[in-house]
């Protein structure tokens, strides 16, 4: 087999990945495009292209790693390329494997290989439908809080566009101040991944939205402490924003999600008002009919191994937690 060129990952290689990734519809974050190049510094990440599979590279922390390769080929056809790889590095290391690919390894690689469930990095898959309307008792909390933002304050719901994205990237740069991002790697790491999505937000070809709120008297506050409408610019503020993009025929894939928490419920309020926003664009440029959802699932990716971010995600009552395993492999 011809020694693989790996490169970084760039724009350019957009369509040739996204069509591999598409052809094996895992329907997993790790397996899309965007994510891979909004995280590829993070990850020190690289690709190559083995005839019609995709090989991504990870060196972090001088440790190198694989996500399991993806495209149109037969199982033998990946094998060759596993095995090829082996003779030159000896053992290999593969992030983010699915429970398919575990089935394939024990019928090629039977007793060579270990795995370790990857908790930190499985997807958390949703009812579209639930997430949007928060309907019934479980989401009654979910529910309160997004009808408190609404009612408390002066808001509008408004697409991400050329004339608003500085005002993201600044409501960015504030959460990152916030959050001690300068102390912490994975938060110093989402800020950039934000940041890299809104400067390429066009040619990524993603949707977002975003909530602004505007003065207004009278408004009911938490606390003179934790919010003044005098510090709210006559033209509103950004106060949360949300980015994504359909990854397969039934999936919404949610990759960001920022509010600045003195805003409470503004999660919840952006998360409902984008998910209502999406199901309404999609079915238009698609030409979807009336009646027929565009998505019945929503994919909020990974909690990272952060305990209160996982919490949060589980509040919102997951039908699925996508299983991932660390795998090594001789």
């Amino acid at each position: 087999m011809t020694p693989l060129a790996f490169k970084d990952i760039e724009l350019s290689d957009s369509s040739w990945i996204r069509e591999l990734f598409a052809f094996t519809d895992y329907n997993s974050e790790d397996y899309n495009f965007t994510y891979q190049f909004l995280w590829r510094n993070t990850f020190k990440s690289k690709v190559a292209r083995a005839e019609d599979l995709v090989l991504i590279q990870y060196n972090m922390d001088g440790r190198r790693s694989y996500l399991f390769p993806a495209g149109k080929a037969e199982d033998s056809q990946i094998a060759d390329l596993i095995n090829s790889l082996l003779s030159d590095e000896g053992q290999m290391v593969f992030y983010g494997v699915l429970p398919q690919h575990l089935e394939f390894l024990e019928k090629h690689f039977s007793g060579r290989y270990t795995a370790e469930q990857f908790r930190m990095g499985a997807d958390y898959i949703y009812d579209a439908e639930s997430l949007r309307t928060l309907k019934g008792k479980k989401y009654q909390s979910k529910r309160n809080f997004a009808n408190g933002f609404r009612r408390n304050n002066n808001w509008t719901f408004e697409p991400i566009s050329k004339s608003n994205i500085a005002e993201c990237l600044a409501m960015n740069d504030e959460w990152c101040k916030r959050n001690g991002c300068d102390e912490n790697f994975w938060k110093s790491s989402e800020f950039c991944a934000v940041r890299i999505a809104l400067n390429n937000y066009r040619a990524l070809g993603l949707d977002g939205g975003l909530l602004r709120v505007f003065p207004s008297e009278g408004s009911e506050m938490e606390t003179p402490a934790e919010r003044s409408d005098m510090d709210i610019p006559a033209k509103g503020r950004v106060v949360a924003f949300t980015i994504g993009e359909r990854a397969s025929s039934d999936t919404l894939l949610v990759h960001i999600e920022k509010a600045l928490t003195e805003y409470r419920g503004a999660y919840q309020a952006m998360s409902q008002e984008f998910l209502g926003y999406m199901d309404k664009i999609l079915r238009e440029r698609e030409n979807i009919p009336d009646g027929t959802p565009a998505f019945t699932l929503v994919n909020r990716e990974d909690d990272s191994g952060d305990e209160n971010l996982r919490k949060a995600k589980l509040e919102y009552h997951p039908i699925e937690i996508k299983e991932k395993y660390l795998v090594s492999l001789k």
